[in-house]
């Protein structure tokens, strides 16, 4: 007698279906999203350790690890390209795992299970009975009836000739969780962005009445129309503030005023007072006329070994063959004197020019004491000491995913609150015939929710004033109920 086979030929899978559900399995992941975190996290920390002495600590103590440190030093994290590529990857992971959630989250809100067990309502934290004189299908209709008074939805279904319950409020908060997690992959945006099309100038030396190129594409420069300080006592600054005309193309675009504490805002890009100094106003030209510099220059920036304490600024000048070094006086006189070879006075500066390549019109340094307003030869250049001035730093920050972590902090504000303020409340019932009547037993979904519970009790005693009956409440402590 011939067997028949029930064996059913088992369909074998494309090869782009593989790859899809291989690559969606992997984006869901929990062990693949601990260790995408664990690396973002290394690289946060490696980024922010940059900026400190501890890499140089590392390479102090172990001399071996000098080439790796520099490289430390000089990689920059955050807009380097593993940083943006594990922020994509989270980004793509918390959109893959919230559209996976999506279709069990909405069938969980519209088409909720209404039936439970007499376990679950046994062994519940806190549970409520009521005992009425009607039969169970018209005292199931009045509770029903009773809760959504409360705002609640209900929701029955008979089984095994007992009537269960299901109620619940606030059911679409549950889908606070989308704009929650929205906003998270948002922030990420936000930094990818911030990564591939801002930048961070940590020192922009502006002198007064100069104008300075930004830089990074912008197309902007900064000139300081004046720079102003109010000083303490002790004769430490207790305020400094710089007043700026943003230039693009040589036509103004903005002008505006910072201090230490009250950056200035220009579009997506934020300037912030950082530091201040001495300059030198003055202009350098030869026998001919030809004018190699007429600007102002920072002094501060170097040290000389003339005088240490005091103040110095270099600048080369390729086409006038030198290189020149401005000395200012001594800002400590009283500290080592003896290192102070220059002796200025006040109002005075040192200027020196330096041989600069092949064809420097000098073999040997020359230098000369001035005064301010006058001039003096050195060579074959004319140097004029205009005038004192003063110049700013600024910290300028462009990050253009600012908006975006914006928008993203409202979404997750949020989101938690319709969470926190609108939680969905949630309880199941069986209503049971009894010799007297019918009996009802309520429970709550609130293992652990010291807040559900409130609501439930509170609920109990409102359906009992509402029903004309009286809830037991019954609140398990441990394995001993409490009546």
């Amino acid at each position: 007698m011939a067997q028949a086979s029930l064996n059913q030929p088992v369909a074998r899978r494309a090869l782009p279906e593989i790859v899809v559900d291989r690559i969606w399995r992997f984006f869901c992941s929990v062990r693949a999203a601990v260790v995408e975190i664990a690396i973002l996290a290394l690289l946060v920390l490696i980024g922010t350790l940059r900026g400190s002495s501890v890499p140089q600590g590392i390479a102090d103590a172990l001399p071996i690890t000098a080439p790796l440190v520099e490289r430390w030093y000089a990689w920059d994290v955050y807009r380097s390209i593993p940083f943006a590529a594990i922020l994509t990857i989270l980004s793509i992971a918390i959109a893959i795992c919230t559209i996976n959630r999506a279709p069990g989250i909405w069938t969980a809100i519209q088409h909720p299970t209404v039936t439970t067990t007499h376990g679950f309502l046994r062994n519940a934290e806190v549970s409520s009975r009521f005992n009425s004189a009607s039969p169970p299908d018209a005292f199931a209709a009045e509770l029903s009836a009773a809760i959504r008074a409360r705002g609640y939805r209900t929701m029955t279904q008979e089984r095994n000739g007992e009537i269960h319950l299901y109620a619940d409020r606030w059911r679409f908060s549950r889908l606070a969780t989308f704009p929650f997690h929205l906003a998270l992959i948002m922030i990420l945006a936000g930094g990818i962005v911030g990564v591939a099309w801002g930048f961070r100038e940590n020192a922009l030396i502006v002198p007064e009445a100069s104008v300075r190129e930004l830089g990074h594409g912008t197309g902007l420069s900064v000139r300081l129309n004046d720079f102003s300080e109010i000083y303490r006592e002790d004769g430490s600054p207790l305020v400094y503030r710089s007043d700026v005309t943003l230039l693009k193309n040589g036509e103004p675009v903005h002008r505006g005023s910072m201090t230490v504490n009250n950056p200035m805002t220009f579009g997506d890009i934020v300037f912030y007072q950082s530091g201040f100094g001495q300059a030198v106003s003055m202009k350098i030209a030869d026998d001919a006329g030809r004018v190699y510099y007429d600007d102002s220059l920072p002094l501060g920036l170097y040290q000389s070994k003339l005088n240490p304490d005091a103040p110095a600024g270099r600048i080369d000048l390729p086409p006038a063959g030198v290189a020149l070094s401005v000395v200012a006086p001594d800002e400590n006189p009283a500290n080592a004197p003896e290192l102070d070879t220059l002796n200025l006075k006040p109002g005075e500066l040192f200027f020196m020019i330096r041989p600069l390549g092949p064809d420097s019109p000098i073999e040997m340094p020359v230098g000369a004491t001035i005064s301010q307003g006058d001039s003096v030869n050195l060579g074959n250049l004319t140097l004029t000491f205009e005038r004192e001035r003063r110049f700013s730093v600024f910290q300028v920050a462009r990050n253009p995913g600012i908006p975006i972590f914006f928008a993203a902090a409202i979404l997750l504000v949020g989101g938690l609150a319709i969470t926190f303020y609108f939680p969905h409340r949630r309880v199941r019932g069986i209503v049971s015939a009894t010799a007297e009547g019918s009996v009802a037993h309520l429970a709550p979904i609130a293992r652990r929710d010291w807040s559900a519970r409130r609501v439930f009790e509170q609920l109990a005693r409102e359906l009992g004033k509402r029903l004309q009956l009286d809830p037991h409440l019954t609140i398990n402590e441990g394995s001993r109920p409490a009546i």
